[in-house]
């Protein structure tokens, strides 16, 4: 069956078949940091996300770029002690990017919402920008290696640790507790229970009360997407269960 995708594009030259690389290719550890509050997660700055976007996909308003409708980004404000917060959400935001195929080029649409919190008004909303426009990139596979676990703020930069002697790896595989087995989220009473993961995960198509233990926090670290969001709440109502 041929490749409907050879011979795109982007307008840098770069090829499709190579889109998925380039765009889960490690940043620089300053790149990454931990999640406030959240020390398993990780945050991937916005400034380095513009820079891949216009290394592979040329400058932005060329190459690609984001629109939404002003009546789509909805603030509000809520009182938490002394300090006023502002909740901003964006239901609808569009990237588009081109591709380019026999001197023709291509315009490509994705879709995407989100959302963020700040004690200032403009920074929730720029916020908000910035994890829709996270969300739908990371549909291109935009740090994939992050969102499904295998990439941290804790791991990048820093060297795999030796392999132990074998006389070490033999004394500690004797003082190694037997395996637990793998297990399944219970199905307390959660919501994001019943979200029902993206059919490109692991688990597709499952809801999260159906998703073991261990994929569910790895879902959890992927903080841009409302997968992320969920199985955050519902490993929260898991863990308060077997606690």
């Amino acid at each position: 069956m041929p490749d409907k995708c050879s011979g795109f594009t982007t307008l840098t030259g770069i090829p499709v078949s190579e889109l998925r690389e380039r765009l889960d290719a490690e940043l620089p550890a300053a790149a990454y940091s931990q999640v406030p509050g959240a020390a398993d997660l990780t945050d991937i700055d916005p400034g380095y996300m513009r820079h891949v976007l216009n290394t592979v996909f040329g400058i932005s308003g060329f190459g690609w770029g984001i629109k939404y409708n002003s009546e789509d980004l909805v603030v509000t404000a809520e009182q938490r002690g002394q300090r006023t917060v502002y909740s901003a959400s964006l239901a609808k935001l569009e990237f588009w990017y081109k591709l380019a195929s026999d001197n023709v080029e291509h315009l490509c649409i994705l879709h995407a919402s989100g959302g963020s919190e700040n004690s200032n008004t403009g920074y929730a909303m720029k916020g908000a920008i910035t994890n829709a426009l996270g969300q739908a990139v990371s549909n291109l596979g935009f740090q994939e290696s992050v969102y499904m676990g295998l990439r941290s703020h804790r791991t990048v930069g820093k060297a795999a640790p030796a392999p132990a002697q074998p006389a070490a790896a033999a004394s500690a595989q004797a003082a190694k507790p037997a395996a637990v087995p793998t297990v399944q989220s219970p199905a307390p009473a959660s919501a994001a229970g019943d979200f029902v993961v993206p059919a490109n995960l692991p688990y597709g198509g499952k809801p999260l009360r159906e998703v073991p233990i261990g994929q569910l926090r790895k879902f959890a670290r992927i903080t841009s997407q409302e997968v992320g969001r969920q199985a955050a709440a519902h490993l929260a109502v898991v863990e308060s269960v077997a606690a």
